[in-house]
């Protein structure tokens, strides 16, 4: 093999082994997240739900549209002991579509207390595993 084509070749075997280190699966362990919400026995019917870990992490987070959410992005939600924030505010039904364009209508309380949002004492196990994990929350 000549001077040139061994520099070649072992530049492409260096490219490899730098970019075979790189994963899409690097970073916490991860799990998809799936539920219902439920506030005294009525569904939420649209809102948010936030995860967050414990110790250091990213937050997690999903729309709650008629009492279901589902965290999938970037593989859902870090596994083990999590923090849980719920966030619902008062529907805007029978409010026109250009007051809402306008902000008018903006709520300015939360439709749950705020043991469940702002200070929070909702937890949650995310368990490592196949599939989504089913969590629930019943609030009353």
């Amino acid at each position: 093999m000549r001077p040139f084509e061994f520099r070649v070749v072992g530049l492409i075997a260096l490219g490899l082994l730098v970019t075979g280190g790189c994963s899409s699966e690097s970073g916490p362990e991860r799990r998809v997240v799936t539920g219902r919400v439920t506030f005294q026995g009525e569904v939420v019917p649209s809102g948010e739900i936030r995860i967050a870990p414990e110790g250091d992490g990213p937050v997690s987070a999903a729309q709650i549209s008629n009492g279901v959410f589902e965290i999938a992005q970037r593989g859902g939600v870090v596994i083990g002991p999590a923090k849980v924030m719920i966030v619902a505010v008062p529907s805007a039904a029978g409010v026109s579509q250009d007051e809402l364009d306008r902000g008018g209508a903006q709520p300015k309380t939360m439709a749950i207390p705020a043991k469940y949002n702002e200070d929070s004492v909702l937890s949650a196990e995310i368990e490592a595993g196949e599939g989504a994990q089913t969590i629930d929350f019943d609030l009353e």
